[in-house]
Formats: C-alpha cells, sequence, structure tokens
C-alpha cells in the first residue's frame, strides 16, 4: 500500500461514499451520514494496516464497525439499513487487487494472479462476513428486545 496522509485518506474516502450514495439515489438526509460511515471504515482499516494487521482482519473489523454505525444510525433515522451500509463498506472493497490480478493473469503470471486472486477473495469474504455478523447479531437482540415487549404487555 502506498503511504499517504491521513487527512487525504480521511477527504477522499468520505467523497468516495458519498458520490457512491449519490449514485444509489440515496434520500440527501442519508448522503452526509453514508460518507461518514464510509470514511469512518476506511480510516479503521488504514490505521489497522498501519499497525501491522493483515488485509483480512483489517477488513473484518472495519466492515464490522460499520455494520454496527449502520444499524444503529437505520434505527436513529428510521431508514433502511441498506442506504449507509453499502457505502459504507465500498471504500474496502479491494478494486487495485481484482485490476492487478487481472492483470497478471493477462500477463501469463499465473502463481502471481493466483496469490493476489486469493487475497482478493478473502478480503471481499472478511468484509461481507462482517457486515453479516453485525447484523445477525443486531437483528437477534432486537427481535429478543421486541419479544419481551410483547410479553410484558401481555401480562
Amino acid at each position: 500500500m502506498i503511504w499517504m496522509p491521513m487527512y487525504i485518506h480521511i477527504i477522499f474516502s468520505y467523497l468516495a461514499a458519498v458520490g457512491f450514495a449519490v449514485f444509489l439515489n440515496s434520500p440527501k438526509k442519508t448522503l452526509y451520514v453514508s460518507g461518514a460511515v464510509g470514511m469512518t471504515s476506511w480510516t479503521i482499516y488504514i490505521l489497522l494496516m498501519r499497525i501491522n494487521f493483515d488485509m483480512i482482519s483489517s477488513n473484518f473489523i472495519a466492515a464490522s464497525v460499520a455494520a454496527l454505525i449502520c444499524e444503529i444510525l437505520a434505527r436513529k433515522m428510521k431508514k433502511p439499513t441498506i442506504l449507509f451500509v453499502v457505502p459504507g463498506i465500498i471504500t474496502l472493497i479491494p478494486g487495485l487487487g481484482l485490476y492487478n490480478s487481472m492483470y497478471y493473469l493477462m500477463e501469463g503470471d499465473f502463481h502471481l494472479a493466483l496469490t493476489t486472486g486469493t487475497n482478493v477473495l478473502l478480503s471481499s469474504g472478511s468484509i461481507a462476513l462482517g457486515v453479516i455478523v453485525v447484523s445477525s447479531l443486531f437483528r437477534t437482540y432486537y427481535k429478543n428486545l421486541r419479544e419481551k415487549v410483547e410479553v410484558r404487555k401481555a401480562s
């Protein structure tokens, strides 16, 4: 990864997340919040990478934090979670890795293409797993909470 100052990462990750939210026709109220979630997830990823975490763990942790923030925001703003999750994790998608693995494949360097492609697949899987785990836990918690409230009302 090319070293850049942290403020560059923060600015461009925010702009990328807001741009993707605009592309998805998100409501205007959610644009800035979606950008903040994307910026937060990318900042966590970069900080973890700088303290020598591996790429897969960094992606999992950053996606988990983004999913947690998105679940909370969705309930506070009374909007669907997907409005925040997609722009929130779009900055984590390993696009350069996908490009490089295809480049190495076209150049005939199959070993490097396989290595890079495997890292990309594992990173993408860790992002998906981070979102799924947090969303499942959050929804299970709220389902149990709702059931307890219904039992109390019935009593």
